[in-house]
């Protein structure tokens, strides 16, 4: 399994960031990207797509990339 994070710029382009090797790794490039992003005008979304090529979206829980998040 592939896994990447989807950032949708202003709620309206999308754009990848990754592959990364686990999905915490990716959790903290999105609290990263939060931080830079104060006002919250970008989505964030990961994507994992399967070896057979299936891709299956997901939001992150609620407050997990938050501003305040704490990166680890």
């Amino acid at each position: 399994m592939t896994r990447w994070l989807v950032i949708v710029e202003g709620d309206v382009a999308p754009r990848l960031e990754g592959p990364f090797k686990s999905d915490r790794v990716r959790v903290v490039a999105a609290q990263e990207h939060r931080r830079n992003d104060c006002e919250e005008r970008n989505g964030l979304y990961r994507l994992d797509v399967s070896a057979a090529g299936t891709p299956r979206i997901c939001s992150f829980i609620s407050g997990e990339v938050s501003s305040e998040a704490a990166v680890t």
